[in-house]
């Protein structure tokens, strides 16, 4: 897959393999993880949140996972590129650190320059490995080139 900014200020993801269309789809089930209920664990009992917060989180979760595979799905319907521009950065986003925080909560990575991947016994563990890199590469380009305002 080939990842980059554009000249418009958004960012081209071009999948060129079946591999690359099921990563982009992967980012919901990698996401898919009760981040709003563990951040509640970090609350103290007078902030309501389990009341007020952790609802509102896990609708805006779920939007921004939803958001992104339906904008993969059409693109490979369609047969075309991903646009990622700033008016849709915020679910990409979104969902991006949704499914690194999940894999993180899963694996236990800690510092990417701590990890040496040949050590995964475990093949899935290093292929989630590779997706957390992945998506947070593609984080910094949003970041570098979409959400940034000059």
């Amino acid at each position: 897959m080939t990842v980059g900014p554009t000249v418009a200020g958004g960012l081209k993801l071009v999948p060129e393999t079946e591999h690359d269309w099921m990563l982009l789809i992967g980012i919901a089930g990698d996401s898919d993880s009760d981040l709003a209920g563990r951040l509640a664990g970090l609350m103290d009992e007078d902030s309501m949140w389990d009341e007020i917060v952790a609802p509102e989180l896990t609708e805006e979760f779920s939007k921004q996972r939803i958001a992104v595979v339906k904008e993969v799905l059409k693109a490979r319907e369609e047969e075309e590129d991903i646009h990622i521009v700033k008016s849709n950065a915020e679910f990409w986003y979104g969902a991006l650190n949704q499914a690194r925080l999940a894999l993180e909560d899963k694996y236990k990575f800690g510092a990417s320059e701590e990890v040496d991947p040949e050590v995964f016994e475990d093949s899935s563990a290093r292929a989630a490995y590779f997706r957390n890199n992945f998506y947070s590469h593609v984080q910094g380009m949003l970041l570098q080139y979409v959400m940034i305002d000059y």
